[in-house]
């Protein structure tokens, strides 16, 4: 006689961000926190990040193509599973901004929300009369081979890549241009073409772009200064 499967029934609901589409979830199981478990004490952040999106397509029902999706859904949907594999709280160091000392605060992870612009203008700049940008909220599949590059590399070359992979395509007075036909080369001699009012304008989107961010506060328990932190991205959370 075979042994039973448990948990495998259990079902819940999210919405995914980006989208707006409800997908349905079960908890992840030991044999997929086991896997995330490890990823995560490597220290790799693109090994960690594809845990994650694999432990998102063992876990959602709906054929969603997670690493088609932006990261901050990825992220986002992460830390709602988690939640109802775990528990909706989870423990985390913060030092003091006044002392200094080490404090373990609790953060309710099942109140993290995400906003994202529903204006069809919202991924537009126009960087002069003839030439306008599409840009988009870059995938695991446009980042992930470069992950640990942006994480560890100069600002300079994170800035351009992150560009790169923002912008979706070039619209011209002629014709649509997608980045997807263009070489790195190309891209990199287009981006190096910018003013420097075009570049800024096309940092400010990145730097606005739907992140998975929590304000959390707390007292010291040491020397009972109120602290306000800013939580941001999985590993900050976890």
């Amino acid at each position: 006689m075979a042994l039973p499967k448990l948990n495998e029934s259990i079902k819940y609901s999210v919405k995914i961000p980006s989208t707006g589409e409800t997908v349905r979830y079960r908890p992840y199981l030991v044999k997929e926190e086991k896997v995330l478990m490890i990823a995560l004490e490597q220290g790799d952040q693109q090994g960690s990040l594809e845990a994650i999106a694999d432990t998102l397509e063992s876990c959602i029902d709906e054929p969603v193509t997670i690493r088609n999706l932006p990261i901050f859904d990825i992220e986002y949907l992460f830390t709602q599973i988690r939640s109802k594999s775990v528990g909706e709280t989870s423990d985390i160091q913060a030092n003091c901004s006044e002392c200094d000392t080490p404090n373990e605060i609790k953060v309710d992870i099942s109140k993290v929300n995400i906003k994202v612009p529903k204006t069809a203008n919202a991924k537009i700049i126009k960087l002069s009369n003839d030439i306008t940008l599409e840009m988009k909220y870059p995938t695991l599949r446009d980042i992930g081979p470069k992950l640990n590059k942006y994480i560890d590399g100069n600002e300079t070359d994170q800035a351009f890549d992150m560009i790169a992979a923002c912008i979706d395509a070039v619209q011209t007075k002629n014709e649509r241009l997608s980045l997807a036909d263009e070489s790195e080369q190309e891209i990199q001699a287009f981006i190096e073409s910018f003013s420097t009012e075009q570049f800024m304008k096309v940092r400010d989107f990145i730097e606005k772009m739907p992140r998975l961010r929590h304000e959390v506060s707390f007292k010291c328990g040491n020397c009972e200064h109120d602290n306000k932190i800013t939580l941001e991205g999985t590993a900050d959370f976890f």
